[in-house]
């Protein structure tokens, strides 16, 4: 863990800096201070990456610490972000089940807003994302952290957002021959 700190992160402590000057004459006080300055350096570097690890945004290989506190699957395949949207939903998830709740949720999967629509008659409801085009890309995620926290008698049905035909004409062929067809489907809002 702390073996592949990134040094380069870190400011650099030099220590002959705080002796008198007559000291930095002096080669053998040089080279001494400089051996020096790089342990505290990599001291302090490694203080302020364990110090990171406590915040759920900042944290890297301490990510494990907060899914096994959790209860919470270790999955070094997903990348940080999607790491820490599970973190976040999570946390979020706890207490009384709302639309509030929902909504917190899915939007820390989505990274955009979302509207949750009832049909409490049909005993379901929507999870409609309206500020992203698409699906979210940690979707298996968000669908197994709402069905931890909705109440069981309930079902989910999913929005998506994709861009619409009148959207895509008002496009040239040239503008459009430069991006994939998944990307037309999720040009930006207007």
């Amino acid at each position: 863990m702390i073996d592949n700190i990134d040094m380069n992160l870190c400011e650099r402590v030099e220590l002959i800096n705080y002796l008198p000057l007559f000291y930095r004459k002096i080669e053998q006080m040089k080279v001494i201070q400089g051996t020096l300055s790089t342990e505290v350096s990599k001291m302090k570097c490694v203080e302020k990456n364990v110090f990171m690890q406590g915040f759920v945004e900042t944290a890297t290989w301490g990510l494990k610490f907060f899914e096994e506190e959790l209860g919470l699957d270790i999955e070094p395949n997903l990348s940080y972000e999607q790491r820490r949207e599970v973190i976040k939903a999570k946390l979020r998830g706890t207490g009384t089940t709302t639309i509030k709740l929902i909504k917190n949720v899915s939007i820390a999967y989505s990274n955009g807003e979302v509207e949750v629509i009832e049909h409490n008659d049909k005993y379901y409801f929507d999870i409609k994302f309206i500020g992203i085009r698409g699906i979210p890309a940690n979707m298996a995620g968000l669908k197994s952290i709402l069905e931890e926290i909705k109440p069981a008698h309930l079902g989910i049905n999913y929005v998506f957002t994709f861009a619409t035909w009148g959207e895509v004409k008002k496009k040239t062929w040239g503008d459009l021959k430069k991006i994939t067809w998944d990307e037309v489907r999720h040009l930006p809002m207007s």
